[in-house]
């Protein structure tokens, strides 16, 4: 046995996650409760506090999922909020990237319920992309989450319960210091 097949053997033991045992797609979801306007979208965290938690367990996943030699890819994120039980659900897609670039982690902003909702979303986005050790034009945009006052919102975003104005942003990142694994060819 070969140095690689003792590698793999002892991730599989350890109940590491190796190439051999990763299915594609991988669901990440969870909920969470938020008391006010502020927490329902806070798919993170708001104010210093940690609330909804996403990031911390799709980039976990990422990791995993990149450790295994496998570049991972963030394809879909479905939210749906509940005005009446302040809770909020969400689920992200992760898959094998396409695009040659390893993603190792998402990022969101976002604002909610006055007339300037929109404005402030969008003027969040160029400083979230200045956290942590990704650069600017490494952040790449997966979906822009709408709903408006009058209860219309887009296909991945459900408001039950009410109206609620919300424009949330996610972006997914590539890190300089975690190049992409080289491409496998198919056997």
């Amino acid at each position: 046995m070969n140095l690689q097949e003792n590698i793999q053997r002892m991730r599989e033991m350890m109940g590491l996650l190796t190439e051999n045992t990763i299915s594609f797609p991988i669901t990440v979801e969870d909920q969470f409760i938020g008391d006010n306007g502020d927490k329902t979208h806070a798919f993170q965290s708001t104010g210093g506090v940690v609330v909804g938690g996403m990031q911390t367990k799709v980039n976990k996943k990422l990791k995993e999922v990149y450790d295994a030699g496998i570049n991972p890819d963030v394809t879909d994120i479905k939210v749906t909020i509940d005005k009446k039980t302040k809770k909020t659900y969400w689920s992200v897609i992760i898959d094998e990237s396409k695009d040659g670039r390893a993603y190792l982690g998402i990022a969101t902003v976002g604002s909610c319920c006055n007339d300037t909702y929109r404005k402030r979303a969008d003027d969040q986005v160029k400083g979230m992309k200045n956290w942590g050790n990704a650069k600017p034009e490494d952040h790449k945009e997966i979906i822009v989450l709408e709903s408006t006052s009058d209860g219309s919102s887009n296909g991945n975003l459900t408001i039950q319960g009410g109206k609620y104005k919300l424009k949330q942003h996610f972006y997914k990142y590539s890190k300089s210091n975690k190049p992409p694994h080289p491409k496998k060819p198919k056997n």
